[in-house]
């Protein structure tokens, strides 16, 4: 394949760390894909609204580094997409108490349209799927906390609360593993009611709702039940997914995330809950993470957090919307990044470091002008 030209050509690369170990980014997971028959790459991504910028951008490195990994390794690969659409989606004040209903409740409720918060996810997936030649799977929140590693791993974590809570709850130690209401569906975001028994084969978790009282969910290993972990407690129950995995699909298990889940997260987090979990770290899967894009103060370009303040005034609506972005000359916006991506996939100086918003504006700004973007 023939590299395009890169604004980064200009570039002058500081050294970083894990650069001086690694010639070629297929080095982070070929230890972990000697003997194994395929690589299996996860990755992950609240259903909050249509993807921007940053989610583009890390989500095609996603499928490049794939395709590097495959070919320079020589194995098959696929990806995972854990749509998590347990994401909050109303927020409620009760006698001064927080209740939300999630992305999924409010689907199920008629209350949001389904495609409005999963179809530019899946465009983005299928056009990726189709550049890279790498086929993936979209599981849904509900399918993902039912596999029966992940019930295994709740209950774990339910027997051994006081060995965990330090790990996902440092503040004030409650692991928030929450029951929803099975009248209104409202969920206590503080968990300050919340109660977790280890039964024999199953959780129990109880809760009380402002309007219908008292209320009790059993989670079982084996199947049945619903409840909504939150984002450390999540985290830890992909690490021990993937783990099994490894034997489940005779699989290099990778995790491939944004930056901002590496370094303290992975330290302090996943790392130590790992070690609690008794998994004996040849068997941890690997973790790869993508560039940051940055905003103008250097923080994580945040939809969620900065759009609806009006930080971003001064950006292109596209860069915060897919549907904007691509509404037109889609496939040249899409292979602009594509060819910048797949540089990163195959190169630790470019991969290991992150890109402020307005270099990607440079990228872009060779196939669209700022005034096409701005009014498509």
């Amino acid at each position: 394949m023939t590299i395009q030209a890169s604004p980064s050509d200009q570039l002058i690369f500081a050294p970083v760390g894990i650069a001086h170990l690694t010639a070629d980014n297929a080095d982070l997971v070929r230890a972990a894909a000697a003997g194994r028959s395929r690589i299996r790459v996860t990755t992950a991504a609240q259903l909050n609204g249509v993807p921007h910028l940053g989610t583009v951008v890390t989500m095609l490195t996603v499928f490049a580094f794939t395709r590097h990994a495959a070919d320079a390794l020589g194995r098959p690969a696929n990806i995972i997409f854990d749509a998590l659409e347990n994401a909050p989606a109303e927020q409620i004040t009760i006698d001064g108490d927080t209740y939300t209903r999630n992305v999924g409740d409010l689907i199920d409720t008629g209350q949001l349209e389904r495609a409005e918060r999963t179809s530019g996810f899946e465009r983005l997936l299928a056009w990726a799927s189709d550049k890279s030649g790498i086929p993936y799977e979209y599981r849904p929140y509900a399918v993902y906390q039912s596999l029966r590693p992940v019930r295994e791993c709740l209950h774990i974590i339910a027997s051994r609360q006081d060995d965990f809570a330090p790990i996902v709850a440092p503040r004030d130690g409650i692991i928030r593993i929450r029951p929803r209401c099975p009248e209104c569906r409202l969920m206590q975001k503080s968990a300050a009611d919340l109660t977790i028994t280890a039964l024999s084969g199953a959780v129990r978790l109880g809760n009380r709702c402002p309007r219908h009282g008292r209320y009790a969910e059993t989670v079982h290993i084996d199947g049945g039940g619903w409840y909504d972990a939150n984002t450390p407690v999540r985290s830890i129950q992909k690490g021990y997914l993937l783990a099994a995995e490894r034997d489940i699909y005779d699989a290099c298990s990778v995790s491939v995330d944004g930056a901002d889940w590496s370094g303290s997260w992975h330290a302090n987090v996943l790392a130590p809950a790992l070690a609690e979990l008794g998994i004996p770290p040849r068997e941890w899967p690997v973790s790869v993470f993508t560039p940051l894009i940055t905003d103008h103060t250097g923080g994580k370009l945040s939809k969620t957090l900065y759009v609806a303040r009006g930080t971003y005034a001064d950006l292109p609506e596209a860069f915060l919307n897919l549907d904007i972005l691509l509404a037109r000359r889609s496939d040249q916006v899409l292979d602009a990044i594509w060819a910048e991506v797949t540089r990163w996939a195959a190169e630790p100086r470019r991969l290991h470091r992150g890109y402020a918003v307005g270099y990607i504006s440079s990228l872009l700004g060779q196939e669209l002008s700022a005034g096409q973007l701005r009014t498509a």
